[in-house]
């Protein structure tokens, strides 16, 4: 498990790539943080401290001194368009894996309690998974 600087700075990030809009609370839906660190953990144990350590480094190119956890939300997008310009595509990757994965937590089902519809569904109009159409089916 992450530690607690690692966790703040992944909160701040995930506010960043999704941060609030009309209709939707402050802050992203409950459950999109274990969300991320899951998938991230999976993806390559460990590596949310490393992300969370990039994070800052880059962090203090926008802003000397501060961590990541302490910019505004535009500075951390500065600090996401720094990284994603990065020669090295491991770090292009990393921001890559932290929307993908940002975004995969607030529209999923990890958005909801189990076994509940998530209500961004229903505010961007997604019906929820098909489970087929009988129509279509070959033989029917």
């Amino acid at each position: 498990m992450p530690d607690d600087s690692s966790l703040a700075t992944l909160r701040a990030a995930i506010d960043a790539v999704a941060p609030p809009v009309e209709g939707r609370p402050d802050a992203p839906p409950e459950g999109v943080e274990r969300h991320v660190v899951h998938q991230i953990e999976l993806y390559l144990p460990g590596f949310t401290d490393m992300l969370a350590a990039l994070l800052d480094a880059f962090a203090a190119d926008v802003r000397p001194g501060a961590g990541f956890a302490e910019l505004s939300r535009e500075e951390r997008g500065e600090v996401f368009r720094l990284m994603a310009a990065e020669e090295s595509q491991d770090i292009r990757e990393a921001v890559d894996a932290l929307f993908v994965f940002t975004l995969g937590g607030v529209y999923s089902e990890s958005a909801a309690p189990p076994g509940q519809r998530p209500a961004v569904w229903d505010r961007v109009g997604y019906a929820g998974p098909s489970f087929g159409h009988p129509d279509y089916r070959t033989g029917a």
